[in-house]
């Protein structure tokens, strides 16, 4: 039981990274915006959305993966494997993924980010 918990857990984690394409999710644990952060430019908003849905894409396919998972030891190396594709995916789209986790955490706390993003995403 302590397994599935872990699981469960660990796959909402993954998943929480690409919350701004589901949007609902990002509205429950508002946090005030990053003081001190740039704010996030046009350039920044086209690669974030094409590194969130790489992101996406990681964690969808992690979860299924961590769902086959039959040992802890198995779910913590899909985990770290899954961190560094993600991390890759962020890169690849020329974000550096402690902006990426910074945009995130602005767009929680700032409507106006929220809102430049989700414009991107189409909705």
């Amino acid at each position: 039981m302590a397994f599935r918990t872990i699981r469960t857990g660990s796959i909402s984690a993954l998943l929480s990274l690409s919350v701004i394409c589901g949007g609902a999710a990002l509205a429950q644990t508002p946090v005030t915006a990053l003081a001190g952060a740039a704010p996030v430019s046009d350039a920044e908003v086209v690669e974030f959305a094409a590194a969130n849905k790489k992101v996406t894409e990681v964690a969808n396919t992690l979860s299924v993966e961590l769902k086959s998972a039959t040992s802890e030891a198995d779910a913590a190396a899909i985990l770290v494997k899954g961190e560094k594709k993600m991390a890759a995916a962020i890169q690849t789209e020329g974000t550096a993924p402690a902006r990426y986790t910074e945009i995130i955490r602005m767009a929680e706390g700032d409507q106006a980010t929220l809102d430049n993003l989700r414009a991107k995403f189409g909705g």
